[in-house]
């Protein structure tokens, strides 16, 4: 796991490689200028003239932007700084490293009026590569007057865009995109990612993220505090039940689902195919009457329980007491996907969450009909996860799926605190919130996740892992994982947006694989 920081907490790592450990500060900002080098080597066979444009703030971020224009200038490149300041507000290590490019014969341009926008804009049409060292972490609200003109600027130049550390206008503690920003094809972060690179929205400006490793001590990092951490490939292997050879399906758990309702079916049977995927031994859905005998048809491998149903098609509250019946002897539950929102399934949904004493997995109407009775699933003592999309938080909540989207982290981690359950806040960057305050950030997936069915698939996959015996947090993170890796995978071959649910299936057997001990 990579840890995620805020740019205050990346502040301190940088003061103690300088101060407890002795690292120049100067070294670090070497390293950082190289690291973005070699991210341009790696693109273009050849330097020579190469016409790069680096717009550089006068802080640390700008001396990153300087070290790269004296080393793209000894490979034999044609580097530009555009410095938005005076050279004589340029102070310290930054003011270093521009003293010595400009010795070398570089050229530096104050870039302070719009006047100059007009004077240079000639020289940006050439330009094969854009690199921004304006802003970096210094900054957490909208760019103002000449910032917005010189970001604008920035984004209309360049077949290739690399922003250092943080694109200028992102906010380093957030996924707010506040107002202007540099949209990058490229992001070389240094020592660690920060919170606003790998969440939504703003994650959408950074394009392809790079952790580059600029001689910070290991000790510093590891004795770091963090807001949360970026899971890796080996971070799954560890987190999955282990599976003895001599194993019969009574050892690899029986989980019990109610989903399903007229009309969405394939809800309980995306999730009850989910569980089976990832190895649980035993299912059994519990579905409305009037889908029991289709369901049996085209499900081969899952028992199901009919239970008596509503009117319109939907679970009864009066099917709690045979429900909670058959729980006796699972070893996990998963209730939500496809139930619909009638007052009686909310009696059903209100009894299992206070009633049954395993592990749970609530999910999609499941989490509609529980609402702010928050209460319910906070009296719980068993294993509790929750896996709302924004519009589900934000109706536990009680606020829009805007603010939602604005604070995704601290609003998984609150209701994490609040409530004791695991919390799985989907989207893009999926956050994995624990009581006890820790949050994991899922780095897998793609737009083909934005589909019909496939939330079923990774509930009934994060509830098959519980059942197996997984904690509710390693449930939580494999699933999530894996189940965006499933989408990563199908793109390799297929158009994300031609991705339905039923082809994370199909993927599951063979990527399952890559994740062996």
């Amino acid at each position: 796991m990579i840890k995620v920081v805020n740019a205050a907490q990346m502040r301190e790592m940088d003061r103690k490689a300088i101060n407890e450990t002795g690292i120049p500060g100067s070294t670090l900002m070497e390293n950082a200028g190289r690291a973005v080098v070699d991210i341009i080597l790696n693109r273009f066979d050849n330097l020579k003239r190469l016409r790069v444009n680096i717009f550089a703030g006068k802080g640390n971020n700008g001396g990153d932007g300087f070290v790269v224009a004296r080393l793209l200038k000894n490979l034999g490149a044609e580097p530009a700084v555009f410095l938005v300041a005076e050279k004589k507000e340029v102070k310290g290590d930054a003011k270093l490293n521009m003293d010595v490019f400009i010795a070398m014969g570089g050229r530096v341009k104050e870039f302070v009026t719009t006047k100059h926008i007009h004077n240079f804009k000639l020289k940006f049409f050439h330009t094969s590569v854009v690199v921004d060292a304006l802003l970096g972490t210094g900054t957490d609200s909208a760019p103002r007057d000449f910032y917005n003109d010189v970001i604008e600027v920035m984004n209309s130049q360049g077949k290739l865009k690399i922003a250092v550390d943080v694109p200028s206008g992102l906010s380093a503690d957030s996924g707010v995109v506040p107002g202007s920003h540099f949209r990058a094809d490229v992001t070389v972060t240094f020592g660690s990612p920060k919170v606003g690179l790998v969440t939504p929205p703003a994650r959408n400006a950074v394009g392809e993220l790079v952790v580059a490793d600029i001689s910070i001590p290991a000790s510093v990092v590891a004795e770091s505090s963090c807001e949360a951490y970026l899971l890796e490939h080996a971070d799954i292997t560890r987190a999955l039940p282990k599976r003895p050879e001599d194993a019969h399906k009574g050892v690899f758990g029986h989980l019990l689902t109610a989903c399903g309702s007229k009309g969405m079916g394939g809800a309980a049977a995306l999730s009850s195919m989910g569980a089976l995927r990832v190895g649980t031994g035993l299912v059994t859905a519990s579905v409305p009457a009037g889908v029991s005998s289709a369901f049996e048809v085209g499900v081969r491998e899952v028992m199901t329980i009919s239970l008596k149903q509503t009117e319109s098609g939907a679970i009864s509250g009066e099917s709690s007491d045979r429900f909670l019946q058959a729980a006796e002897n699972k070893t996990a539950v998963l209730i939500g996907p496809g139930l619909g929102q009638e007052p009686s399934t909310k009696s059903f949904v209100h009894r299992v969450a206070q009633e049954f004493n395993g592990p749970l997995v609530i999910d999609a109407d499941g989490l509609n009909l529980i609402g702010r009775d928050s209460g319910i699933v906070a009296k719980r003592s068993a294993p509790t996860i929750l896996t709302p999309h924004p519009g589900e938080m934000a109706r536990l909540l009680g606020v829009s799926s805007a603010d939602v989207q604005n604070d995704r982290l601290n609003c998984a981690k609150n209701y994490a605190r609040d409530t004791g359950a695991v919390v799985v806040l989907k989207s893009a960057g999926t956050v994995i919130a624990t009581p006890e305050g820790e949050a994991y950030i899922n780095p897998t997936g793609n737009h083909g996740l934005a589909s019909g069915g496939t939330g079923d698939v990774l509930a009934g996959m994060i509830a098959g892992f519980v059942a197996q015996g997984a904690t509710a947090v390693n449930s939580a993170i494999a699933g999530v994982y894996i189940h965006g890796h499933l989408a990563n995978v199908y793109a390799k071959t297929c158009d994300p947006r031609s991705l339905i649910a039923g082809d994370l299936l199909d993927l599951l057997p063979a990527v399952l694989k890559e994740f062996q001990r």
